[in-house]
């Protein structure tokens, strides 16, 4: 008996989005404010999983972890959304059930459950802008 698998080529978009992100800023498009980030928030993509971490500068090895499946609509947008608490437990993680609050997400530049943004990416920066914010990041 002959068994073969494979995967769509769904999985295998060649991006140079897969990676480490660290945002370098966030403006909030309807106000116009910046926030500058102080180098502890991260974007990391990888297949079709995209992990949000904040580093907490106060208490050295706090991180907050948050993560939810994206997808590419073309080769310059991707959309993003229902974010869930990464938590670790003996070797595995586990997604909690509740949803993450958009409170926690705005510092990301996601004001929206689900949000699509426009991408502008060179090989060391990214540029995400969606209708509510213009997030920029650098490859870390």
């Amino acid at each position: 008996m002959l068994c073969l698998t494979s995967c769509g080529e769904y999985y295998y978009i060649e991006n140079d989005l897969h990676g480490l992100w660290q945002v370098t800023s966030v403006e909030r498009l309807s106000t116009g404010e910046v926030a500058e980030s102080q180098g502890q928030l991260y974007y990391s993509f990888q297949r079709t999983m995209v992990m949000l971490s904040d580093v907490d500068l106060e208490i050295p090895g706090k991180l907050k972890r948050y993560i939810a499946h994206f997808d590419f609509l073309a080769s310059d947008s991707i959309s993003m959304g229902d974010f869930r608490n990464r938590t670790t437990g003996e070797g595995d993680f586990v997604l909690q059930e509740t949803k993450i609050p958009l409170e926690l997400l705005c510092k990301f530049g996601l004001y929206q459950d689900c949000t699509t943004f426009h991408m502008e990416q060179s090989k060391q920066r990214l540029i995400l802008t969606s209708d509510s914010a213009c997030v920029v990041l650098r490859k870390y």
